[in-house]
C-alpha cells in the first residue's frame, strides 16, 4: 500500500504544494515494501539524531520557499507491511529569536494541517496510553478509500522543525511497533527541544 505523506504547506503557493506532492509520491513509490520488519539504526549527522527504521530507508532533499526564506526539506522514509514510516525535517534561519520561534510554530501548524489533509482527517487528538508518549493521532482515508490511521510527533529542536510519522492500516500498527519506532528517536546532543 502506498501512502501519500506529502506536503505539508497547504496554505503556501499552489505551485509549491504541487511540487511537494510529487516529491512525496516519489519517496514512497521508490521505498521498499517487504512485510518483514528488519529494524536498523539510522543516524542523521546534520540534526544529530538517530532512529530505528523497519527497513532500509531512502532519503531525499529539496529546496522550498517558506515566507521569505529558502528552506531545505529533508526526508528519510521506509515502508513495511502496509505501514509507512518517515522523519522529515527542515531548518529555519533567523537571527531574530522571537521571529524564528513564531515561524517555527507557524511551520509546525502547517505541517499538521497538511498531514491531516493528506488523509482527509479533520483534526489530531492527543494519543492515549496505548500510544507512545507525546504523540498525536488522526484517522482518515487512503487514496483508495480505505480507513487509515496516522500517529505523529512534531518537534522543535534548536533551529530545526521535525516531524515523525507512521501512517497505515491500524490493524498492522501494533503497540510494539509504535513503541519501537517512536521510542528509538533520540538526539545526539543537548540542544533543548519542544514537543508541539
Amino acid at each position: 500500500m502506498k501512502i501519500i505523506l506529502a506536503p505539508y504547506l497547504a496554505t503556501v503557493e499552489i505551485m509549491i504544494k504541487r511540487s511537494f506532492l510529487i516529491f512525496f509520491l516519489l519517496v514512497f513509490a521508490l521505498t521498499g515494501c517487504s512485510p518483514k520488519f528488519d529494524w536498523r539504526e539510522v543516524k542523521n549527522s546534520e540534526v544529530a539524531f538517530s532512529i530505528l527504521m523497519p527497513a532500509k530507508p531512502n532519503s531525499y532533499s529539496r529546496d522550498l520557499r517558506f515566507s521569505d526564506q529558502k528552506l531545505a526539506l529533508h526526508m528519510t522514509a521506509a515502508e513495511v507491511d502496509q505501514l509507512s514510516f518517515a522523519v522529515a525535517y527542515t531548518q529555519l534561519n533567523s537571527s531574530d529569536l522571537q521571529n524564528k520561534n513564531l515561524n517555527q510554530e507557524k511551520l509546525l501548524n502547517l505541517l499538521k494541517e497538511g498531514m491531516l489533509k493528506n488523509i482527509q482527517a479533520s483534526q489530531f487528538k492527543l494519543a492515549d496510553e496505548r500510544h507512545p508518549k507525546d504523540t498525536l493521532i488522526a484517522v482518515g482515508v487512503s487514496p483508495k478509500g480505505k480507513e487509515i490511521k496516522m500517529v505523529a510527533k512534531f518537534l522543535q529542536h534548536g533551529s530545526w522543525v521535525i516531524q515523525i510519522v507512521v501512517i497505515g492500516d491500524e490493524k498492522k500498527m501494533s503497540t510494539d511497533i509504535l513503541d519501537m519506532y517512536f521510542g528509538s528517536f533520540k538526539f545526539e546532543n543537548h540542544v533543548s527541544n519542544t514537543d508541539a
